[in-house]
């Protein structure tokens, strides 16, 4: 079961990564709420015609004011932020504050009755020295500007869909999770379906392709595998693996674009290996009276 958990783990962190470039490309034809909207649309869609067939159950009625939380903070709020602070900020701003999201899950999930360890409280700094370095060996100065508000914000979203997702996959499946908390988010940005609709009559093929694959994979796929990941490993030490994220990013910017990472930038990412290395060597931060139940 762990080791399936880790492969859903590796194939999150790769969705995800491939996900930033894609954003750029969309916001050239469309804005922040629309490419939102647009990429919740094409999800939602997705994980409607599978939903039947995998048989995802309607919800509990005391189990909705969470699912609406998670739909609005985890889903919507959090992707809004992401594409708004991403056209303010600058490269190495935005590099580092969307990854604090770790170190905000690691101190909820503590809040909440995880137990973390030592050990993994300082993989969590040394990994976000590492993204600091990264920050740093981007092009452009890093200061703060306007940007960093809705990037923090999205960060401190993005760590609380990690830990409200937890009571609910006591319950349910991570298929049934990823679905509730997708729609949800969908309705609450419905009303810009008809801007997004109009946009794409003049955006071009790139964009509104970088919106499809934005819902398709990074987010249908991605969500599923990670709310699988979450149902199998302690939160606190599962997020710490989201460090990954712009090195691999960066990989990826390499092979496809030919950029040269710096020493600098080489060394950032030593620093988030080492971080993830000593979180995932440390015990299990789970406490056994909170391990999940077993998913029908």
């Amino acid at each position: 079961m762990r080791r399936k958990a880790y492969a859903a783990l590796t194939a999150t962190l790769l969705l995800w990564a491939s996900s930033f470039p894609a954003i750029k490309v969309g916001l050239v034809g469309y804005s922040s709420f629309q490419l939102a909207a647009l990429r919740l649309a094409v999800a939602s869609a997705a994980l409607a015609c599978v939903a039947p067939l995998l048989g995802v159950r309607v919800p509990r009625g005391q189990d909705v004011i969470l699912i609406l939380a998670l739909g609005l903070l985890g889903v919507s709020s959090y992707h809004v932020l992401l594409n708004y602070g991403e056209n303010l900020a600058t490269a190495g701003s935005a590099a580092f504050i969307s990854n604090i999201a770790p170190l905000f899950t690691t101190i909820l999930a503590r809040a909440v009755g995880e137990r973390s360890r030592r050990r993994s409280w300082f993989g969590v700094v040394v990994g976000l020295a590492g993204v600091g370095l990264i920050s740093a060996s981007l092009p452009g100065p890093f200061v703060l500007n306007p940007g960093c508000l809705p990037l923090l914000l999205a960060a401190l979203c993005w760590s609380l869909f990690f830990v409200l997702q937890r009571p609910l996959l006591i319950r349910y499946s991570p298929l049934e999770v990823t679905c509730y908390a997708v729609w949800t988010g969908t309705l609450l940005l419905v009303v810009f379906l008809p801007g997004a609709a109009i946009a794409a009559r003049t955006a071009d093929w790139p964009a509104t392709l970088a919106a499809i694959y934005l819902g398709l994979l990074p987010m249908a796929c991605g969500y599923v595998c990670w709310s699988y990941v979450l149902s199998n490993i302690p939160v606190s030490r599962a997020a710490v693996y989201t460090y990954l994220v712009p090195v691999i990013s960066t990989v990826m910017a390499y092979a496809w674009l030919g950029e040269q990472p710096t020493t600098l930038f080489v060394m950032g990412a030593g620093a988030v290996l080492l971080g993830v290395g000593i979180v995932h060597r440390a015990p299990d931060d789970l406490l056994p009276t909170q391990r999940p139940v077993a998913q029908r």
